[in-house]
């Protein structure tokens, strides 16, 4: 009952986000549409996904648990030129649907860079590279574990980023592409990462609070083996606005780093939309 709870919720919050579609699609009031390039574009991203993760954390227990994964985004977007940046805020949210049950919270944050390195005589096809760096920072809570029952992880990382559209859905004039299509792959490089090295002997989350579930937590820089891609497709708006649908498996782990190996994998499914500004 639990996740079908949560499932209800999500796609109350998804249905209501598309009610805003007539107004996010319309044209803002005494503007007309243009098609003319801009030399810069600037967008508020929000974004909304559900679907599963899959765990593995040898600190807690030895062996893969699934389970309920919503992610809620904010962001923003400037294009200019064959230069694209992004910064953006993610909150995930788990439920553990197996035993032991429980829940783990992530904040992300994550600043990219790309740029158009590549447009061959077709423009409707583009290949970007670029890199990002991006922090994630986690609080797993277990309480059958009882005194090993909560954990703080954080993880941050440079990235490498390769990606690849293409644009379709042309009118008669050609003047504008109604849907683009891509596929993102980013490659983690190196980074820190702060883990728990789990000798507690008392309550991690009494009166010491914060402070005792990361005092003792092993910290340590390594190449970190992982991958995540992207891929979707793109709604362009006439008024400059977008549309995105788009499946994301994101997974990282420290591999046999430190005491306990931990490794993370988010499977999503993901509804984005660009207002631009």
């Amino acid at each position: 009952m639990l996740y079908r709870s949560l499932l209800q919720k999500t796609f109350l919050l998804i249905v209501g986000m598309s009610l805003c579609l007539s107004t996010f699609a319309q044209n803002p009031k005494n503007r007309k549409s243009t098609n003319k390039p801009k030399i810069n574009s600037f967008w508020l991203d929000l974004n909304v996904g559900i679907g599963m993760t899959t765990s593995y954390d040898n600190g807690t227990i030895p062996f893969n648990y699934n389970g309920l994964a919503r992610e809620y985004s904010i962001g923003f977007t400037d294009e200019w030129k064959r230069c694209h940046l992004e910064f953006e805020t993610q909150l995930f949210n788990t439920t553990y649907m197996e035993q032991p049950q429980g829940t783990n919270s992530g904040l992300d944050a994550r600043l990219e860079f790309r740029y158009s390195c590549l447009k061959p005589s077709d423009s409707r096809w583009h290949f970007w590279s670029g890199a990002n760096v991006e922090t994630y920072g986690e609080l797993k809570k277990l309480p059958e574990l009882q005194n090993a029952s909560s954990a703080v992880s954080i993880l941050g990382h440079l990235d490498a980023v390769e990606m690849v559209t293409c644009d379709f859905g042309y009118n008669k004039e050609r003047t504008h592409n109604w849907m683009t299509a891509f596929f993102k792959l980013t490659l983690p490089i190196a980074g820190y990462a702060s883990r728990p090295d789990f000798m507690y002997v008392h309550d991690p989350l009494g009166q010491e609070g914060l402070n005792a579930l990361i005092a003792n937590n092993e910290k340590f820089f390594k190449f970190f083996p992982g991958v995540t891609t992207d891929l979707g497709f793109t709604l362009n708006l006439r008024n400059g606005n977008r549309i995105s649908l788009y499946y994301a498996w994101d997974y990282l782990t420290t591999g046999k780093k430190g005491s306990y190996r931990y490794d993370n994998a988010y499977h999503t499914v993901n509804l984005s939309f660009m207002f631009k500004i």
